[in-house]
């Protein structure tokens, strides 16, 4: 894969997705820093935000954002921005970690935090994107299906 064009540049450029993960943790509440910690504090102020529970804010995760991207195309970015080679230890990390991409403030993130932005219906994966695509074929008046006549029977 030629991520130099496809990819996101945060998928393969260290540097640049650390700038904008820790633009993230100073500007949107990213984090918990450990999310295997408890945070109390860290999950009171997401609840207050919120208007919720701390409890209701611990169930709000970048996995399951609807900015939160987990298609195969994009994981595919994520493993070859982490080591080219067959023969590494990618897919351990990036499974470890819980890695997908943040849409919203373009770096790579981990599906055990959080930010202010958080949306509902996350994650997006290939299903996702299928049942999308499906709905706008089914409801978009101006798609035409390729393979239905065009002629009245």
């Amino acid at each position: 894969m030629d991520t130099n064009t496809s990819c996101p540049l945060a998928t393969y450029d260290i540097k640049h997705n650390l700038k904008k993960r820790d633009w993230a943790f100073k500007n949107v509440g990213y984090g918990p820093a450990n999310p295997q910690e408890p945070n109390k504090v860290f999950w009171a102020e997401r609840a207050k935000e919120w208007n919720t529970t701390p409890d209701q804010a611990k169930t709000m995760r970048c996995g399951n954002c609807s900015a939160f991207i987990q298609t195969s195309e994009m994981m595919d970015c994520i493993r070859t921005g982490i080591d080219e080679t067959e023969e590494s230890y990618a897919d351990d990390l990036i499974e470890s970690a819980g890695l997908g991409y943040c849409e919203l403030f373009d770096f790579k993130c981990a599906a055990s935090r959080t930010c202010s932005a958080w949306l509902v219906g996350g994650p997006i994966d290939d299903s996702k994107v299928e049942e999308m695509e499906y709905t706008e074929k089914e409801t978009d008046p101006s798609y035409k299906d390729p393979f239905k006549s065009t002629v009245e029977d």
